[in-house]
């Protein structure tokens, strides 16, 4: 685990000019100040630069320490309202089990204690330094936690089966919470309802949220148009008969549905090969990835290196805490560090940082500290002899 977080703060414009210095400020995982400060107005950074040259005329000067001061960190795929769930359903009888005795577990929680755990799990979210999220909801009770929470990103809708339910996108008054939908994956949703639901998140320039090629269960029954899954399907009441199978893979499947392009967040991708990367390339599609979830669930890590290889830069999640042991992003890029070596610690920390922040449309208002980004950020009381080091602390390699 990546302990190097707990101790973070969290600093919070509260609307006046402020002045926030310490012993680095990491403006991105490529641009590091020494004695660096962070100048805010009207709850956004307007300015960086060394102390050395730094501004005259303001007086509320808040010196943090010899730390660094960083963006915060953003988990771009979750979904708060299975943190009830924590280790109550076990992964070692396949993915379909899985999904069939969460599904009875989390009816038999009721609302209230799914809803009581969301808030818990926010918390958690942020003590750990995530500031930002994309944050998946099939029930939907998670909405309101979300948006009086203080954090950035996107609340998603999300939906299955063939209907598609009303659904209202206005969201929190602070602006810096948006509200989208997003299709369960290309073996759950029907065609029509992806289709619908794509060109309404479209419509409000929102980005659309997918699980694609994560299980081997999917891709046997998108490209046969049988096996368990559509067993599994039939049982749950969804008729499948009319979707456009077999197809060549998940990926190509959306593909021919019109899915894909630059306001798409495809999650997971553990079983793609070239031709996939290539569409996802083409079409601009955003990625984001799980990699303790993906090992927990199904045994296997998704090709990193061959996704930043393509240019797909993803972001990174940790998706529910019932398929992880924690929704720290800290814990989730120590485990990057840990399992591929060939990734520099600059990469973690962007899929952490900027490539999330990016899948999830918030480029411009978080993932760095450039002027114009929400002035929320966090003060990390690490120190390192040089900035190498530093983001070997920072993204918890051992």
């Amino acid at each position: 685990m990546n302990h190097r977080f707990k101790d973070c703060k969290i600093i919070q414009s509260t609307g006046d000019p402020a002045v926030h210095r310490a012993g680095r400020v990491l403006v991105s995982p490529w641009r590091i100040i020494e004695n660096g400060y962070v100048r805010v107005e009207n709850n956004r950074v307007v300015e960086v630069g060394r102390c050395a040259s730094g501004p005259h005329g303001i007086d509320h000067c808040i010196d943090h320490g010899p730390g660094v001061l960083m963006p915060g960190l953003v988990n771009a795929h979750l979904h708060l309202e299975l943190t009830a769930l924590k280790g109550a359903v076990p992964f070692d009888k396949g993915f379909q089990a899985w999904v069939a005795e969460l599904l009875v577990k989390r009816e038999a929680l009721g609302e209230g204690a799914l809803k009581d755990a969301a808030g818990t799990g926010i918390d958690h979210l942020m003590a750990s330094g995530t500031l930002g999220i994309g944050e998946i909801s099939t029930l939907g009770i998670t909405r309101d936690i979300a948006e009086t929470s203080g954090l950035s990103g996107v609340w998603f809708q999300e939906m299955l089966g063939s209907t598609p339910g009303p659904f209202d996108f206005a969201c929190d008054a602070s602006g810096e919470l948006s509200c989208s939908l997003a299709g369960h994956a290309p073996h759950t949703s029907s065609p029509d309802l992806l289709t619908r639901l794509k060109k309404r998140a479209t419509a409000k320039q929102l980005p659309f949220s997918i699980h694609v090629a994560e299980s081997s269960d999917e891709s046997r029954f998108l490209e046969t148009g049988r096996g368990d899954w559509a067993d599994f399907l039939t049982l749950r009441g969804i008729d499948f008969s009319s979707w456009p199978l077999p197809a060549v893979s998940p990926v190509d499947y959306l593909d021919r549905l019109g899915i894909l392009d630059p306001l798409t967040v495809a999650v997971h991708l553990l079983r793609v090969d070239d031709r996939d990367l290539e569409i996802l390339k083409r079409k601009g599609v955003k990625t984001v990835v799980c990699p303790r979830s993906n090992l927990n669930l199904h045994n296997r890590l998704p090709d990193i290196q061959r996704l930043l290889d393509r240019g797909l830069t993803p972001g990174l999640g940790t998706d529910s805490l019932a398929s992880n042991d924690s929704l720290s992003m800290a814990d989730e890029m120590a485990f990057v560090a840990r399992n591929y070596p060939g990734i520099s610690p600059k990469e973690i920390l962007a899929m952490a940082t900027v490539h999330g922040a990016a899948a999830l449309g918030l480029a411009k208002r978080m993932g760095t500290l450039l002027p114009g980004r929400a002035g929320a950020f966090l003060y990390l009381p690490v120190e390192a002899s040089t900035t190498e080091t530093l983001l070997e602390t920072i993204t918890g390699h051992e």
